[in-house]
């Protein structure tokens, strides 16, 4: 289970060991072959992400000592680490001008978000701390009852909400980075859509960061006629994703510095971001684990020769209750 897309839930639950639903066991098994991708070459292998489960795995399958593998209170900092409440720390190392989410610990908190929210015909999203493929999401538009019942729940489960401005989106995008033994790099840009009602990954793009950068320029530049954003650029400047870049190096070099130096690396980090009408969102999420934007950004880099482009897609269960991955190059 190196391939394992229950990861985010199952820190949600809080739990040593969940048992993810049986369309998650199939996506794990259908699509364990994922894991190669960001394994090739690995001497250890890298998990998915780091959780109780994967722990217990990787000793018992794959031999690793527990002493050479995260122990009980590195695996809860990591789990805080993946709340979505980190986003709110990085948001504000950043120095984001727009409006922050916000952590409502209570239903009274929960209530009060929503009046005021609606008060000013302001359209929001509530989140759960923790949770993955747009799971955990409660849009505006829910009918207030249900909308209370499933905050509700929420709260008893993972103790809290988050409440989020729900912005005009452009275009969805994430830098990846890796958490190593000493240090955190740059690992490359995602570029993807969300289908649906746009929570949803539905596909990545195969291109080279090069391409992707570019046109992440047109598509800000196209927004933001006068070339301001709300990460803080002047007119005068050019899109700062490089400035973006070097600053989450060292916001996540804060946050894993107690992660260095010990037997087993976190691995790949994503930082979903978005390009909106009011320019960069910086991040909508961090994610501490692989991504599939971490597997198109492998694949692209390894099988595209210079000029070429694709598509990476996952298909929704087919009639016989299966799943599967392609890359495909235009």
């Amino acid at each position: 289970m190196l391939f394992y897309p229950s990861h985010d839930i199952a820190l949600g639950n809080g739990v040593r060991h969940f048992n993810p639903p049986a369309a998650a066991l199939r996506l794990q098994e259908d699509l364990a072959w994922l894991a190669d991708i960001w394994n090739q070459g690995r001497t250890r292998p890298l998990p998915w992400g780091w959780d109780w489960d994967t722990r217990q795995y990787l000793h018992q399958a794959c031999r690793i000592p527990l002493k050479e593998l995260p122990d009980d209170a590195q695996l809860e900092a990591l789990r805080q680490l993946s709340s979505r409440q980190t986003t709110i720390h990085i948001l504000q190392q950043l120095g984001y001008q727009g409006e922050m989410p916000q952590f409502l610990a209570t239903i009274d908190d929960v209530r009060n978000y929503i009046n005021v929210h609606n008060a000013q015909r302001l359209p929001f999203v509530l989140k759960t701390p923790w949770s993955s493929s747009g799971r955990g999401l409660i849009l505006w538009h829910t009918p207030q009852d249900e909308l209370l019942k499933r905050a509700s729940a929420a709260l008893r489960r993972m103790g809290g909400m988050m409440g989020e401005r729900w912005l005009d989106k452009k275009q969805d995008f994430a830098m990846l980075f890796y958490i190593g033994s000493e240090d955190v790099r740059f690992a490359g840009f995602s570029l993807f859509d969300n289908g649906g009602d746009g929570t949803t990954y539905r596909q990545g793009y195969l291109l080279s960061d090069t391409e992707i950068e570019k046109r992440l320029t047109s598509i800000l530049n196209e927004t933001q006629p006068a070339g301001s954003c709300q990460t803080g650029s002047r007119e005068s400047e050019s899109p700062p994703f490089r400035e973006l870049q070097n600053a989450l190096v060292r916001v996540l070099t804060g946050l894993f510095h107690p992660f260095f130096h010990l037997p087993w690396e976190v691995g790949y980090v994503g930082i979903d971001m978005m390009i909106t009408d009011r320019g960069i969102m910086p991040c909508v999420e961090m994610n501490v684990r692989c991504t599939m934007g971490v597997v198109a950004r492998l694949w692209s880099d390894r099988h595209l020769q210079p000029g070429e482009t694709g598509r990476f897609y996952i298909s929704p269960m087919d009639q016989d209750g299966h799943f599967e991955a392609r890359f495909e190059k235009d």
